[in-house]
């Protein structure tokens, strides 16, 4: 991801570096810069490996600071925005919230490593946020995940981990296994056409650009942002580390 921009950087800070001492020559046109640029670079091609890795470790860092400023600034949004569903401890220490979408194979990968984050730490408290990102059947899941809530917090737990545990997920097969979870889906599927879905669905989007979330999964705890797939060890560490050790 970060190679092509890094590499025209890199590219652009060594012709100035290469250039520099010979700028001062009023006729120095841009052919004989690049071809003392190229002639440098052939020369000392390891010069390319170590801009580049300075610039990406700046730009982690940069990245990372900005994810801790919206984080800060969002604080509300994501742990007590009022219509996420929150498992574990409602009163836990420390709050982990998910974004995550119903199609996505690391998320169902990490489905039961949150469950046993929830079962082994009395004092965790999960915000999960469905971020659907993966095209027509994710909205459609996110959106009857969200509607189920109608029906009881529990119906949606259970709806939750049942899609999230199927090997498949169509838009039928998301009516199956809501029948299955002892869902009405009649009421259901009124329920999803409602305004209050589409702005759930819409704040989730928002909260997650100003975040610098674009992937799922993706973990918040604390005022860090951990993109990517973590297992019960890292997301015990995490939580552990949050505390305080």
């Amino acid at each position: 991801m970060y190679m092509p921009r890094l590499l025209r950087s890199a590219l652009a800070g060594a012709a100035l570096l290469v250039a520099a001492p010979h700028a001062l020559a009023a006729d120095m046109d841009r052919a004989k810069v690049e071809k003392i640029v190229r002639e440098y670079l052939l020369s000392h091609p390891e010069i390319l490996n170590e801009m580049l890795t300075e610039l990406k470790s700046r730009e982690e860092t940069a990245s990372t600071e900005r994810a801790k400023t919206a984080i800060a600034s969002n604080r509300d949004a994501l742990i007590n925005d009022g219509y996420s569903y929150v498992g574990g401890n409602p009163n836990g220490d420390v709050t982990v919230v998910e974004f995550f979408d119903y199609r996505c194979g690391y998320c169902k990968k990490v489905s039961g490593d949150v469950a046993a984050l929830m079962q082994a730490d009395p004092n965790v408290r999960i915000v999960f946020k469905e971020f659907p990102i993966l095209g027509k059947v994710s909205d459609e899941a996110a959106r009857a995940a969200i509607a189920s809530r109608k029906q009881g917090d529990d119906k949606y737990w259970a709806f939750h981990q049942a899609m999230l545990g199927a090997d498949g997920l169509d838009s039928a097969a998301i009516y199956d296994i809501a029948a299955g979870q002892g869902i009405d889906v009649a009421k259901l599927k009124a329920d999803m056409k409602g305004s209050d879905i589409d702005q759930v669905i819409t704040k989730n989007h928002e909260l997650a650009g100003q975040i610098g979330v674009d992937g799922t999964p993706a973990f918040i705890i604390g005022d860090q942002l951990f993109p990517g797939a973590l297992g019960v060890d890292d997301l015990k560490a995490a939580v552990t580390e949050h505390r305080g050790g």
